[in-house]
């Protein structure tokens, strides 16, 4: 299991980024959460397996290539629950 966080910079909120990041969560078998940041980022937690980590996020910024300015991505160490969530 691997556990990675990304930021996501550019027109990424009020785009439903973080509904289309939780209902892809599904299709491939992540966990975790997304959430929009103070300045206009979103910050997302993913723990899965690798290859579907890599898949999932590919899969967001096909989704949202005019929208993504940048993405930032570290390894994430807190342990993540069941399922994927969207915080406010």
């Amino acid at each position: 299991m691997a556990r990675k966080k990304f930021i996501f910079f550019g027109r990424v909120q009020g785009v439903g980024f973080r509904a289309v990041a939780k209902m892809l969560a599904g299709k491939y078998d992540i966990s975790g959460w997304v959430k929009n940041n103070d300045d206009g980022s979103v910050s997302l937690a993913a723990e899965g397996e690798e290859e579907n980590i890599k898949n999932y996020i590919a899969h967001l910024k096909r989704f949202f290539h005019n929208n993504i300015e940048r993405m930032e991505e570290s390894e994430e160490g807190e342990e993540g629950g069941e399922g994927f969530t969207i915080q406010y």
